[in-house]
């Protein structure tokens, strides 16, 4: 009697793990997810966003085609994000990549050395000389970078005190 007890009481409580696991995840999908999509579509060059898990961490990635005003979008996608890490996957080409790698040195100049109007005019002289439209902006927290040169886009979030919110962009 007393064994029949204990199996019944220990299959109806993995059946009612079960019931919470199951619907934890339904959540997670249905309405979290469906929330993040939602309010990251508002922004204007975001085509979508979710939360993924890869190699066991939870990453936000945002889809983005012609995103513009970066900082603003970045600062709305964190409040939305919950502290999952935000990476971007943009559409860049290889030109882009190169004019990336070249202003990278002035950027990192000017967050090292606080020379941030002579890394600005800097950066901006080797757009023009590469025929590439520069969108770069500055708070307290980052750098943005938006390259843009005909329909491929370059996106980067250049974190100043390394708080982690934003991984490297990928290529989409």
């Amino acid at each position: 009697m007393t064994n029949r007890r204990i199996l019944l009481i220990s299959f109806v409580g993995l059946l009612i793990f079960g019931l919470l696991l199951g619907g934890k995840i339904v959540y997670q999908k249905k309405w979290v997810d469906v929330s993040i999509l939602n309010q990251s579509q508002q922004i204007p060059g975001v085509v979508s966003a979710k939360v993924v898990n890869k190699n066991s961490l939870k990453e936000m990635v945002v889809e983005t085609d012609q995103l513009t005003g970066l900082r603003k979008a970045s600062q709305t996608l964190a409040e939305v994000a919950d502290n999952v890490p935000i990476r971007f996957i943009d559409r860049r080409n290889s030109s882009l990549e190169k004019l990336f790698g070249q202003i990278q040195f002035a950027l990192q100049e000017g967050i090292a050395r606080g020379n941030f109007t002579e890394m600005e005019q800097s950066v901006r002289n080797q757009a023009e000389k590469a025929g590439v439209q520069i969108e770069l902006e500055m708070d307290s927290d980052a750098i943005y970078v938006i390259l843009n040169q005909e329909q491929a886009q370059l996106i980067e979030v250049i974190e100043r005190n390394g708080q982690k919110k934003f991984l490297p962009t990928e290529e989409g």
